[in-house]
Formats: structure tokens, sequence, C-alpha cells
């Protein structure tokens, strides 16, 4: 690991190792709320597992606000914003492979991370050839992980959903992005709690979405450690983003397609497809790109 001159740790290479690690927590929750999701409906899955996340959350949150107080408001604004981007996002995505296959609407959704990309970019990010080029490697190998469906016709709806998606999930990150800014426990927060309050209401008001069993008893602890994960991933991408380019370190964190794809081949031992170890393969190279 390289340091700089006074001794301190490369700020845009710890920032690139925790986006790493935020997409390992990430893809390991997201395996996790995938197994429940195979007996329970999905929505009500992601809203059981973050309520649990948001009781954690509030106890972190009071004990900091009766230590060093309260952040300013554009933090809230900011953790708000990406709780309602991220809720609309998942309501999509299910909403989505409710009406269409894996192979065409996950990879689409994958694509989230251009959102942040484009903004940073436009907003002072730079970067080199080597990093860009690493950035793209790393974003192509995901949705190839994500296991992309070339042949058969694809219906308009579940296209548009997936690409709706994808921008709620781009939109997620940079909202965070800009809240951890003010304190990532603070906007992690506010994040949670809108993001639990969207869900519950489309439970609520779209039963269509929510259709399928109800977790139990039994099922909490792991739904409860998979909301944990969830919310742990994304505090590791707030300070990320706070040591690297937002651009960088979103790209980075968007590889949880990989490490869920490695769990499933190596703990449930499903079969990989070539496109999807070539994706792996590819995500490999441009994540050595961009850290060398």
């Amino acid at each position: 690991m390289r340091r700089c001159p006074d001794g301190e740790w490369d700020g845009g290479l710890m920032g690139a190792l925790l986006a790493l690690a935020s997409s390992v927590v990430w893809g390991s929750a997201d395996f996790g709320g995938g197994l429940f999701s195979k007996r329970l409906a999905p929505v009500r899955v992601v809203a059981a597992s973050q309520v649990g996340s948001l009781l954690v959350m509030s106890v972190v949150f009071a004990g900091q606000l009766l230590t060093s107080g309260g952040p300013h408001g554009v933090t809230w604004l900011w953790g708000m914003g990406s709780g309602v981007a991220n809720a609309a996002a998942l309501t999509c995505l299910y909403a989505g492979l409710s009406v269409g296959t894996m192979g065409v609407v996950s990879p689409i959704a994958s694509l989230g991370a251009v959102v942040p990309v484009v903004i940073g970019l436009l907003t002072g990010d730079t970067l080199t050839t080597v990093v860009g080029v690493g950035l793209l490697l790393a974003m192509g190998g995901a949705v190839l992980a994500a296991g992309p469906e070339f042949s058969g016709s694809v219906s308009r709806l579940p296209v548009v959903l997936a690409m709706c998606a994808a921008l709620g999930f781009g939109m997620s990150l940079y909202c965070l992005h800009r809240a951890a800014d003010g304190g990532v426990v603070a906007s992690l927060w506010a994040m949670r709690l809108v993001s639990v309050t969207e869900l519950l209401l489309v439970w609520r008001l779209v039963p269509r979405l929510a259709a399928g069993a109800s977790p139990g008893r039994r099922d909490l602890p792991g739904l409860f450690l998979v909301g944990c994960g969830d919310l742990a991933a994304a505090g590791l991408f707030g300070l990320a983003s706070q040591h690297a380019e937002v651009s960088l370190a979103s790209v980075l964190a968007s590889l949880y397609p990989v490490a869920t794809l490695l769990l499933a081949r190596f703990v449930l031992h499903e079969r990989m497809r070539p496109v999807q170890g070539a994706g792996v393969a590819i995500a490999l190279l441009g994540v050595v790109l961009v850290v060398s």
C-alpha cells in the first residue's frame, strides 16, 4: 500500500479500498437477501431487513446526538434524498423482475454507477487514462457478472423499469456522498428512515409488488443481519467517497454483483455461465488498474 511523503496513507488508495470493501459487503447482503427472496416476497424481505437496521442506526445516532450534537440541515436533505432514491430504485427493480427476466433487468440496473460518475466528472473529478480504463473495465465486468441475456425478445416495460432502477441507485449513491460531508452517521440514519417509510408505503399501497409470503419469527435474525450488512456497506461507501473522488468510489462500490456471484458459486455451488466468468475476470483486471 502506498504512502504519501508525510507518511500518511494515500487518500485515493484508501478510498478505493473502502469502496471495494463496501461492494463485498453489499454483495454479501444481496446474497443473503436473495436466499430469503426465494421463498418470501422480495419487497417484504427488503422492508423487514431495513426496519431492523433502522433500529440499530437510531441507537447509534441517538448516541451521537448526546455526545456531539446534530448535523446541519443540508446533511439531512441529502440523506433523505438518498433514501427516497434507494427505495424508489428497489421498487422499480422488483417491479421489473416481476414482469421481466433477471438476465435483462439486473445487468441494466447494475449500471447505476454511471450516474455519479457523470455527475462527478461534470463537477470537477479528474481521472488518469489508466484509472479511466480501469473503471470502464470494472463497470463492464460487473454488468457481465450479472448474467446478461443476449438473445430472445425483450419487452419495453422491464427495460424501462430497470433503467429507472439504475437511475435511482446512482442518485442514491451520489446523494449519500454529498450527505456524508456532514457526517456519515446522520446521513445513514436519514437515508434509512426515509427508505423504510417509503418501502412500507409501497407494501401497503401497491400490494401486487409485495405479493407472496411474509417473514416469520425464525427469519428475523437473518433479515436483521442482511439489513445491517446493507447499512454497513452504505457507511463504507460514505467513507470511501470522502477519501476518493465519487466517480471512482461509485464504480468500485458497484462491483457487488461479482461478490454475489462468487458466493453463489462457492457456497451454493451454482454453475457460473461463461459470460459471468468473463465478467469477473474483466472486473478484477479493472480493479487492478484502478489501484495500481
